[in-house]
């Protein structure tokens, strides 16, 4: 964005569309550490073979995510399937237990909030509409947002099922936003980032997050409108 936008952002009275896992909070590093978990159980029932436990887990995740969507819930009924696959019916009695008790402490996780949150957003809060546009189960989302104790920040929460072009246009009509004056922020180029722009906001802020999962990792699009930040606390400096 030129200058002279920049400033007339910074006055107030913009849509600020916020992603929430690995922006406002870690929650992809929760599924690598229960991957690694899950690998070590099938270790343990004589499966060694990490390359094919990932493919196999990659492919019944998708599926998955086909019939009912993105989530903690979908990704240990992955886990599950990806057992019950691979492993010899005699050895699954004894991986099952294993296999449960990594997808209940997935569920049971709290997610940490990143630094700087939850000041970040009280402030902007002040100035903007904050709006959260975010992927997963619904319930699982909404569990989430009461833990972090964000939500009174947001007027309103959506969690779609995909974030593509076609959301976010669906998003700005039915909220009755100013395309000229929203703006969407979060760690995935896929889903945060290039639809935001194909959909004709005025701009995208990618804040990159080490943990983003790798099916949300896609090239920048080459545009103006992009503008990226180490950290969500710089977020003030620009609204």
């Amino acid at each position: 964005m030129s200058q002279a936008i920049l400033a007339q952002a910074r006055r107030g009275g913009w849509n600020l569309i916020f992603d929430a896992d690995d922006t406002l909070w870690d929650s992809n590093v929760h599924f690598l550490e229960a991957q690694s978990a899950f690998f070590m159980a099938l270790r343990e029932a004589g499966l060694d073979d990490a390359t094919r436990i990932y493919a196999a887990i990659r492919s019944h995740e998708l599926s998955i995510i086909e019939e009912i969507g993105y989530g903690r819930r979908p990704y240990v009924m992955a886990l599950r399937r990806v057992a019950e696959e691979l492993i010899e019916p005699e050895l699954h009695l004894r991986v099952q237990p294993l296999v449960e008790k990594i997808g209940a402490a997935l569920l049971e996780r709290h997610c940490e909030l990143m630094p700087g949150v939850a000041a970040t957003l009280a402030e902007l809060a002040s100035r903007h509409r904050l709006i959260l546009f975010t992927k997963g189960q619904p319930d699982e989302q909404m569990a989430k947002l009461e833990r972090s104790r964000l939500r009174g920040f947001f007027s309103r929460v959506g969690v779609p099922r995909e974030k593509d072009a076609a959301a976010y246009e669906r998003l700005v009509a039915q909220a009755n936003l100013d395309p000229a004056r929203t703006v969407m922020i979060g760690n995935s180029p896929r889903s945060d980032i290039n639809p935001a722009i194909r959909a004709g906001l005025r701009a995208a802020v990618y804040i990159p997050h080490a943990q983003t999962w790798d099916l949300e990792q896609e090239e920048l699009a080459a545009d103006a409108r992009i503008l990226t930040v180490p950290s969500f606390p710089h977020l003030t400096e620009l609204f």
